[in-house]
């Protein structure tokens, strides 16, 4: 009987703990939303009385204090905590990091930065557009860090296999055999990852198409549509300095197949040639059906 009544004590008093401990962390909560900042960080401290082992607690605090300028060694000593806790990693050392460059202690600012970009963080503006690494931001540390945590955030522009189509990125005059044909605009998007190509013909007509390097095939590929309702897929490979596209078409109207290889090739100048076959025979003879110059337009 003893043990049941001392089991029963023991639950009931653990039970008053976790209803003490989840009423501070909602006053606190609300203390901070009424931006009541020196309750908030009474009412926390009072829950680490209680659960010295709550790490989202102690990031809480130690966040608050930081943000408050209030005693920075404080605000260390919850995140380290935090950390020995094994709560939010990355968001403890982007605070720490923070902490060390405005204490002006660069080795253990970058020593946190190094942590952020190897366990993959990847924010590379919550380093660029932060003052507290304004005293750190002419490091080469902290522009080799902010470099790989770019590029864990955008693979594609850190990637020079992704930049081997560069040549065409620009706004254009396009000519055919000396004669005007349209404009394009050739412009990288969506980190690097791809081209988006604008075309407007002399004639009125357009078409868009995306350029991108596909790394599990390891080759470019090409998706064109135009308003005349003509939809190419190529895919192709970039050498010698240029990007080389085959297609095949099917005509629905006889089934017949075409096949295409369209060429885009640096001329000299910053001049760019484009230059497009087909073949109806299964690539016996080929017909050239464009070939275009283009130059880098002044206006």
């Amino acid at each position: 009987m003893r043990a049941l009544i001392l089991a029963l004590l023991l639950c009931s008093a653990s039970a008053l703990a976790e209803a003490d401990i989840d009423g501070l962390r909602a006053e606190a909560n609300i203390a901070v939303n009424a931006g009541e900042t020196d309750v908030a960080v009474a009412k926390l401290r009072q829950l680490l009385d209680l659960a010295p082992d709550d790490g989202s607690a102690h990031y809480q605090l130690g966040t608050l204090i930081m943000d408050s300028n209030g005693e920075l060694f404080d605000a260390i000593r919850h995140f380290e905590r935090a950390q020995e806790l094994k709560f939010q990693p990355l968001g403890v050392a982007y605070r720490l990091s923070r902490i060390y460059a405005r204490m002006g202690n660069k080795e253990k600012a970058l020593e946190q930065m190094d942590a952020l970009a190897s366990g993959g963080f990847n924010l590379p503006g919550y380093f660029e557009n932060q003052p507290d690494y304004d005293s750190i931001r002419q490091d080469a540390g902290f522009i080799d860090a902010v470099e790989a945590v770019r590029a864990a955030r955008f693979p594609c522009e850190a990637d020079e296999r992704h930049h081997a189509f560069d040549f065409w990125i620009g706004e254009w005059t396009v000519t055919v055999g000396g004669t005007f044909a349209g404009t394009n605009s050739i412009q990288p998007i969506l980190g690097h990852c791809a081209l988006l190509e604008q075309w407007e013909s002399a004639a009125g007509t357009s078409g868009k198409s995306y350029n991108y390097y596909d790394p599990g095939y390891d080759h470019w590929r090409q998706i064109w549509i135009s308003d005349s309702g003509s939809f190419i897929e190529f895919t192709g490979v970039a050498r010698d300095g240029g990007i080389f596209y085959t297609a095949e078409t099917i005509n629905p109207a006889d089934d017949s197949t075409t096949l295409h290889k369209f060429e885009f090739t640096q001329i000299g100048n910053g001049v760019v040639r484009q230059f497009w076959q087909t073949s109806s025979d299964n690539g016996e003879t080929w017909t050239p059906i464009w070939d275009a110059k283009y130059a880098r337009r002044t206006d």
